[in-house]
């Protein structure tokens, strides 16, 4: 009794291992097949940023309507540098330093940046482009970029909230259209039998 306990242990321990394995041979495939695209998002977002951070730094002292909107340019394009960089190279990095609390700073600060942002660029909205208007002058360039990223943002928050809403409704939609049809083949069934219990009464009748 006690082998065969022993040796059904070492079978379940065995392929538990080969479950473990086989998961992990998928969850590899499918990192290798996700991180071309992976890597290709995190580039067209770290030029973003890039270009943010410069048109920032081009822009201080130039946005006297609202002089964060600069800040706003620098710190999150700053931070989204870091952001990806760190992101980018978490696989190299954690062997040798923990980057857990790091990468949670620099999305915490870059969504603090964001909201604030969202305050100072729709606050100013609508500045003059004209550097003769002063006190409600500010750098067209820096001021569009800030707002086409906000506005950018927020559209594709709004389009994905109207998506899972429409998908819940059909989910829903579906999911009653089902019941009604169950429903009627019940109906159609309990029809049937009591059609075929009122023939056999009246055979043997």
């Amino acid at each position: 009794m006690n082998d065969s306990g022993q040796q059904g242990e070492t079978q379940a321990l065995g392929s538990s291992e080969k479950k473990a394995a086989a998961d992990k041979d998928v969850i590899r495939k499918l990192k290798a097949r996700l991180l071309p695209g992976v890597k290709y998002t995190l580039l067209i977002w770290l030029l973003i940023y890039v270009a943010m951070f410069i048109v920032g730094v081009l822009s201080v002292k130039r946005c006297p309507a609202d002089e964060d909107i600069p800040l706003f340019l620098c710190m999150t394009g700053f931070v989204g540098v870091a952001s990806k960089i760190v992101t980018y190279l978490r696989d190299r990095i954690i062997p040798y330093f923990k980057i857990k609390y790091m990468e949670s700073a620099l999305y915490s600060t870059e969504l603090i940046f964001f909201i604030l942002g969202t305050y100072w660029v729709f606050k100013a909205y609508k500045p003059s482009f004209d550097p003769a208007d002063g006190p409600k002058y500010c750098q067209k360039t820096a001021f569009m970029f800030a707002f086409i990223y906000l506005a950018s943002f927020y559209a594709i928050v709004a389009i994905l909230l109207l998506l899972g809403v429409c998908f819940c409704c059909c989910m829903f939609m579906g999911i009653g259209l089902f019941n009604t049809l169950i429903d009627e083949d019940v109906e159609a069934d309990r029809a049937q039998t009591a059609r075929m219990n009122e023939e056999g009464n009246a055979t043997t009748g």
